[in-house]
């Protein structure tokens, strides 16, 4: 049996779509010897086009071959024009649709436009809306919150003028206390009567530092009180601070923040001042302190190296002794000193810090909205915020 010069699948091309169109007649494979296997007979050509027949047998087996079969489609070997012009009607068919495919999918891609950017439109209706809420909620803070924040601190000053030992705010005052101050070893020892801002009575006793044995006795008698002057001053800024609050009529209707930025301001501020007169001491020079009429007061009078001071620190009474010294031509003095904690100032400094806290949250939120200077009252539009 004679051998074949390729594979089968060469002289048949497997089609895709099977199609009903007979299969053309003619010579289909060569075999080695040059001879050519009869086919089926190929139906007359409409076109023509004469093909070239090869009657070589070497050259015709020298054409079955791949490049052949692509690059001849007229030659015999191909199955003539019928069999090579569907093989190649196929080939070209694919690659018209992928290249069409590629040039419409371009084409779209070109003539295809993104959505458009609606982002800003977005952003604006949202500050719009924000500039509403914020409007919204700074009106209730004007007609609302400013009230209830005032009338609590009212509640908060009337409680801290009642523990005051003075005349205030209805306050009868007059609060009578006893301390007893010392300090080891025995080198101080104060017996006091604390009535309002007045000491009424002490008995002191104090060691001198330049004879240790030596002790110094005075005394202060209800005739002439020791005048503490940090009470009544901090008496006299809460009363300006409960004077504020008093001046704001609770059916007033603040339209700016300006309005409670200024009535805040003037309560914290006479807050501020009150709480600091008892915290922060002012403490007098030792010569203006010896010239003061307290140590006028004092029975029998001290020598004049020698003098005493009653102050307020915080919710402590300090008494301090003081020594004058003539060092090289140079004025020194050595200090003693006992203290002793006083039960209404702790409260007194408790309520005024939660008066200050609660009037300084109000502040700060009320600080929020006056950063947008064009926001008052009726005013409900984004045109009225400032960014």
């Amino acid at each position: 049996m004679p051998k074949f010069s390729g594979p089968n699948w060469f002289s048949k091309p497997q089609s895709r779509k099977k199609s009903k169109v007979p299969s053309s007649k003619g010579t289909v494979v060569s075999f080695a010897d040059g001879t050519a296997a009869p086919g089926p007979e190929t139906p007359p050509q409409k076109s023509p086009r004469k093909h070239r027949r090869n009657h070589s047998g070497q050259q015709l087996s020298s054409q079955v071959s791949w490049s052949s079969e692509v690059t001849s489609p007229g030659s015999e070997g191909s199955g003539g024009r019928e069999g090579g012009g569907s093989y190649f009607s196929r080939q070209s068919g694919i690659r018209q649709s992928v290249t069409s495919n590629q040039s419409s999918f371009s084409t779209a891609s070109s003539s295809r436009r993104p959505p458009p950017v609606r982002r800003p439109t977005r952003m604006a209706e949202t500050e719009k809306e924000e500039a509403i809420n914020l409007q919204v909620e700074f009106e209730w803070v004007l007609h609302e919150e400013v009230h209830s924040v005032l009338k609590e601190l009212h509640v908060i000053l009337v409680e801290c003028a009642h523990r005051f030992p003075v005349p205030l705010y209805g306050n009868e005052g007059k609060k009578q206390d006893k301390f007893v101050l010392t300090a080891a070893p025995e080198q101080l020892k104060c017996i006091v009567t604390l009535t309002g801002d007045s000491i009424t009575h002490a008995d002191i006793n104090f060691k001198v530092q330049r004879q240790q044995q030596q002790t110094q006795r005075t005394s202060i008698t209800q005739d002439y009180p020791w005048k503490i002057q940090q009470v009544q001053d901090a008496a006299n800024h809460l009363q300006q601070a409960i004077n504020h609050i008093d001046n704001v009529d609770s059916s007033y209707n603040f339209k700016t923040s300006d309005e409670v930025l200024h009535v805040l301001g003037n309560i914290l501020g006479a807050l501020q001042r009150g709480r600091t007169s008892l915290v922060v001491p002012r403490k007098k020079p030792i010569d203006e302190l010896m010239k003061s009429r307290n140590m006028k007061a004092l029975s029998p009078n001290l020598p004049e190296d020698l003098a005493i001071s009653f102050y307020i620190q915080s919710h402590k009474l300090i008494f301090v002794a003081y020594q004058l010294t003539n060092f090289q031509g140079t004025m020194k003095f050595d200090s003693c000193q006992a203290e002793c904690s006083v039960p209404w100032l702790n409260e007194v400094l408790v309520l005024f810090t939660v008066a200050l806290q609660l009037c300084q949250q109000l502040k700060d939120k009320i600080s929020v909205f006056s950063q947008y200077k064009d926001f008052t009252v009726g005013s409900r539009s984004a045109s009225a915020m400032s960014y």
